[in-house]
């Protein structure tokens, strides 16, 4: 019944992957991937970059068990239990935060690993003065796996002095390890799109693409949003002036008009808040912004419409009086957010 599609522009994302490249000259691109691919679907956006990066990036295993076993995938969660590693892929890259998990790796699996050194975030990671230490003990212990990469997590960009501290402390304890150790890496999209931390972390030579490939963030620095979600009217109901519409019956027509259903709603994330009790005032002042404010999520050919009444879970009811039935209507929705069963349509133009 939805009648919703989510049209995304490779395009777009190759546009925003060359910008990646050309803010970080000569560095290795990590595409990260995880979550769904941000919500754009992680088969069609993986086959898409495979390609074109020298790594793909998921959170867990599982997301990488659906992934093509052409292209190597980082594991960026080092929560990995012992029969994880018993995996028949020969693609996966798991990442180490700790000594015990060293011990776990069966003698004879070949593989390869990424080190997360702790940097400040104090989640997951290494102290960065236990770097030597877990390296060495992977070379005596294991020596059929190979340290392919260490990085660590920027976790608060906004605050450009506390990042650089970050970088500081990275630098001093994986600069030994340069040439030795084949990616090095730091930088991720927050920290692509400012220069001073861009520049800091100079001596690596690899950086982690996430939220700029898919325009979520850096559209001020040329990157381009990837995705539209497109709705159909599903049906229409004529309402008479004076009529009320939909829940609770807080919506009333004023003149002779056509409601359009849209099979879409809360689950989508549409109009969906708490009910929260307020005084009269405060609900007097939200219905004068509301109204001076008005801000669209639903878009026609001709700009914005209106919602009328309340979204419920899966409908949705819009002004259709001066809208052609048949157009689709395009609809302001997060993907990451929205439901990933979602139909996907991908467009590239060569």
């Amino acid at each position: 019944m939805k009648g919703l599609t989510c049209e995304i522009s490779l395009n777009n994302v190759e546009h925003n992957l060359n910008l990646v490249k050309k803010f970080n000259d000569e560095k290795k691109v990590i595409g990260v991937i995880k979550a769904n691919a941000y919500g754009l679907g992680l088969e069609g956006i993986s086959d898409f970059l495979k390609d074109k990066v020298d790594y793909l990036a998921v959170a867990e295993l599982d997301e990488a068990k659906r992934i093509s076993q052409d292209v190597e995938v980082l594991i960026l969660s080092p929560l990995i239990k012992e029969e994880d590693f018993l995996i028949d892929q020969d693609n996966i890259i798991f990442t180490i935060d700790n000594e015990e998990i060293i011990d776990k790796i069966p003698e004879d699996k070949e593989l390869k690993v990424h080190i997360y050194v702790d940097t400040g975030m104090n989640r997951m990671g290494i102290k960065p003065e236990n770097l030597d230490k877990v390296i060495n003990k992977i070379n005596v212990n294991r020596p059929q796996v190979l340290v392919h990469g260490i990085y660590t997590h920027l976790h608060n960009t906004k605050n450009v002095k506390y990042t650089l501290k970050q970088i500081s402390v990275f630098k001093k304890a994986s600069e030994k390890y340069i040439g030795k150790i084949p990616m090095i890496h730091a930088l991720n999209s927050s920290g692509t799109i400012n220069d001073e931390i861009r520049n800091a972390c100079d001596f690596t030579n690899a950086v982690r693409a996430g939220n700029i490939l898919y325009g979520y963030e850096g559209l001020d620095k040329g990157f381009k949003k990837t995705y539209n979600y497109y709705a159909e009217i599903i049906n229409v109901c004529e309402v008479k002036a004076g009529e009320h519409v939909g829940y609770s019956c807080v919506y009333k027509a004023k003149r002779n008009m056509k409601v359009g259903v849209l099979g879409i709603g809360n689950i989508e994330h549409i109009g969906f808040s708490r009910d929260i009790k307020h005084n009269i005032f405060y609900d007097l002042v939200k219905v004068i912004y509301n109204h001076v404010k008005y801000r669209p999520i639903i878009f026609s050919k001709n700009g914005g419409i209106r919602i009328v009444s309340k979204p419920n879970m899966n409908i949705t009811l819009v002004d259709a009086t001066n809208l052609d039935i048949n157009e689709k209507l395009r609809i302001e929705i997060s993907p990451i957010l929205a439901e990933s069963s979602i139909p996907k349509i991908y467009k590239y133009e060569q």
